[in-house]
């Protein structure tokens, strides 16, 4: 242990100095023996020897300088005892004993203490990262203070951050290390001067709950600190979170996958791994397995910062081939493979190492990456300096691997969708079950144009197919939608109402008066319950009248700025309290339609199964989809209306388990959304015709038209005679026009309820008449959560 004294702020700013201070250990002595009271055995008379030791030196007990205190070491000793665990090992604890609200540290470990003296002093290279204005500082201490008085005078437990987070960069290793800093306020008394004022306590503890920049301007009005004593000593301790920083930075990394660039993002993993791992010497590079048609691929841009990929442009490169090889081997037994030095046996054994070597590596690991226990990718390690990849920093990524995890899948399934997305834009979403239709018509165009120069190609159609509709929507997604926009624009205003007298405050520019009073008005729209219908004319004021006044302020004043800046941040559509509310929304409807999407992906390999049929999905605020299966379709194998009641069975089924796999996300949703599951029966085939221009089906001719008419509008129609929507959260319904549909479907509804799958709660209702649509009814069940 140390008695350095040191003041980590020497002049604390403005009003924040204006309370007294006392150090004294009276509080702690309080404390042992309330504790005393309550123990036996061993621990009383442990605690009656401290109280003892304390009690031989009443000055301890009355107001003490620093520089007295420091010679009491055995009593330090004994507080450090008392309060820290036996096993703690001092040259790793960060802790240390300071003055009531003064940063000023008089006993400390030899961690804490030398942690400090080496920032001070830059001995070792380490700097913080962190500066503090003297306005920030100033309102930290006041922070502080009026969370001690409200805490030990009111009983309201403290609304302030007590704990801060540093950031340094240790110029040995060149890496950041991150630090928690906390506050233990157990042995601080606070007395009053003067009688404590008669405020509303209920009132306080209900603007404390969500404003406290309103809080610290009343409290100081109230309650000056000058009529406040704060007696006793504090306690600071620090704690590396660095792995975990580390950790949070990968998490929010492939978080934010799809609005970062793709190099940006695996920068910052990379990064962050070094963090994790203590050292910037060491260079990671993450390859996920990339297949096209089942078969391995090599796609330099996605695994840019990859040692091996990095070969393929070297002169003496691999080839595409040989990686190819490489990685088809390692797949074939992938393990864990570290070369701490690589060696000439290595280069014998691996030749692609002799490469590797030659571009100054001198260790070099491979780490298999799993993803639901298949592998998914590799974890590239290497180093310019050997012996560096050892057991010790493997175990170091534990932690991470299950997020480098996730991150290859994410790679793998935006390769994908990259794919599908090319396919869509220069060709169509063909699918193998009518490939073969394509692949005639292509050849048909080539025949012609040699024969005959012909340049129309022949349309493709299907003749007397059965179709299959379903739609899993969200619940109330426009009423949703306009719930968050209106919550965020009630913060946008007020935000932009206190910029705005901020700002007057600051300049006494007239003309802000005006938008104060326009801004108000908005804001009363806004928050009218009754709802708000002036989008166009509001966007027009905030985009053509606010953002150009307050972007005037920006130039040549930096006060200004720095206000008006307040307002721009909160706007930003990634990051500002202004779109919170919609970001929250927009995610929690975003992962469970990415649910119900990779749900019917995985279910369209059991619908080919029986028989060839075309299924096609669309992406609205929630995922519609059409099946369509006929003899048409698969002409080499006999069609029985078999294959079309297997198909609609299974359609049941899935909607039964989309809906509970849906409900059963909402516990892990920023924002509870729920689906609804829609079915729609037509027992009439149907022609379909593909549309070059839209590239996708559609259904021919006028009578089939009354299909696709009906199908459009039963989303969101009401049961007849009621305001009540046909399509509810937990239940599927089935909409249909005739008895024999309705019994089949019954069918499949008792069977289902004898799996525990549905409820026996099976509804017959008569739905309202649509526009050019009449005779439409339902069955709606409910599903088995």
């Amino acid at each position: 242990m140390q008695t350095k004294i040191l003041n980590l702020a020497p002049k604390i700013p403005g009003d924040a100095d204006n309370a007294e201070t006392m150090l004294t250990f009276k509080p702690f002595l309080k404390f042992l023996k309330r504790r005393r009271e309550k123990s036996l055995g061993v621990r009383n008379g442990y605690l009656s020897y401290v109280i003892e030791q304390f009690e031989k030196h009443p000055e301890l007990l009355e107001r003490i300088s620093p520089e007295k205190a420091v010679e009491y070491q055995e009593q330090l000793q004994l507080i450090y005892n008392s309060l820290s665990p036996l096993t703690e090992d001092e040259d790793s604890h960060y802790w240390a004993l300071s003055l009531p609200l003064k940063p000023v540290l008089f006993y400390a470990t030899n961690a804490f203490s030398n942690l400090l003296s080496d920032i001070i002093s830059c001995k070792t290279g380490k700097v913080s990262e962190t500066t503090v204005s003297e306005e920030e500082m100033k309102i930290n201490q006041l922070q502080f203070r009026y969370s001690l008085i409200l805490e030990k005078c009111f009983n309201i437990p403290s609304f302030f951050n007590r704990e801060k987070i540093h950031a340094m960069t240790d110029e040995k290793t060149g890496m950041n290390k991150f630090y928690k800093m906390k506050m233990d306020i157990r042995f601080i008394e606070v007395h009053t001067t003067k009688p404590l004022p008669d405020i509303n306590i209920k009132s306080l503890k209900s603007r404390t709950s969500y404003d406290h920049q309103d809080v610290l301007p009343l409290l100081q009005r109230i309650m000056p600190l000058d009529m406040f004593r704060f007696e006793g000593f504090g306690i600071t301790q620090i704690s590396d979170i660095t792995s975990q920083y580390a950790i949070d930075s990968i998490k929010n990394a492939i978080l934010n996958t799809l609005d970062m660039d793709e190099d940006k993002c695996f920068e910052n993993i990379t990064r962050s791994l070094k963090a994790l791992v203590g050292h910037n010497e060491i260079e990671f590079g993450i390859l996920p397995l990339l297949r096209v048609n089942g078969n391995l691929i090599f796609d330099k841009g996605m695994n840019s910062d990859s040692m091996i990929v990095k070969l393929y442009e070297h002169e003496d490169s691999l080839g595409e081939e040989s990686y190819l090889q490489l990685a088809k081997r390692y797949i074939a037994d992938p393990k864990i493979t570290v070369y701490k030095e690589i060696t000439t046996a290595d280069e014998k054994r691996q030749p692609f190492l002799r490469l590797v070597k030659k571009k100054g590596v001198k260790s070099y690991a491979l780490l298999p990456i799993y993803f639901n226990n298949s592998l998914g990718g590799v974890l590239e390690i290497h180093s310019k300096v050997p012996d560096l990849l050892g057991d010790t920093m493997l175990a170091k990524l534990d932690p991470a691997m299950p997020l480098l995890s996730q991150l290859v899948n994410t790679a793998v399934h935006y390769f994908e969708d990259e794919i599908e997305h090319v396919i869509k834009e220069k060709f169509t979403s063909v699918q193998p079950s009518v490939q073969w239709k394509f692949n005639e018509a292509a050849w048909h165009y080539l025949r012609d144009k040699r024969n005959t120069d012909s340049k129309e190609i022949e349309d493709i159609e299907f003749a007397s197919v059965y179709p299959l509709y379903g739609a899993v929507d969200i619940r109330n997604s426009t009423i949703e939608r306009n719930a968050s926009l209106r919550k965020d624009l009630q913060v946008q205003f007020t935000l932009l109402i206190d910029v705005l007298k901020e700002l007057k405050g600051a300049s006494g520019f007239g003309l802000i008066d005006e938008k104060i009073f326009l801004s108000q008005q908005w804001l009363a729209k806004v928050s009218d319950p009754e709802g708000f219908n002036e989008e166009i004319r509001l966007n027009e004021f905030l985009e053509n009248n606010i953002v150009p006044f307050l972007s005037n302020f920006q130039k040549g004043n930096q006060r200004y700025a720095a206000i008006t800046n307040k307002y721009f941040e909160a706007i930003d559509e990634a990051s500002g309290i202004a779109n919170e509310h919609r970001r929250s929304l927009e995610t929690s409807m975003t992962a469970v339609i990415s649910a119900v999407n990779f749900y019917l992906e995985s279910m369209k390999g059991e619908i080919q199964q029986a028989y060839p049929s075309y299924f096609e999905k669309f992406r609205t605020d929630g995922v519609e989809y059409d099946i369509y299966i006929g003899q048409s379709i698969a002409p080499h194998k006999p069609f029985s209306d078999i294959y079309l009641k297997n198909l609609r069975l299974l359609q049941v089924t899935s909607m039964a388990a989309i809906g509970k796999y849906s409900h059963s996300l909402l516990k892990g949703l920023v924002v509870p959304v729920e689906t609804t599951q829609l079915i729609f029966v037509h027992s009439n085939p149907i022609d379909i015709r593909f549309r070059k221009d839209e590239k996708r089906f559609d259904v021919e001719g006028a009578y089939n038209i009354r299909y696709h008419i009906v199908k459009k509008r039963i989303d969101k129609i009401h049961i007849n005679g009621s305001l009540e929507r046909l399509t509810q959260p937990n239940k599927i319904a089935i909409v249909y026009f005739t008895k024999q549909e309705a019994d089949e479907y019954r069918g499949y509804i008792d069977y289902l309820q004898g799996q525990g799958v549905l409820k026996d709660d099976i509804e017959d209702l008569e739905l309202e008449e649509m526009q050019g649509v009449s005779g439409l009814k339902a069955l709606r069940v409910g599903i088995v959560i």
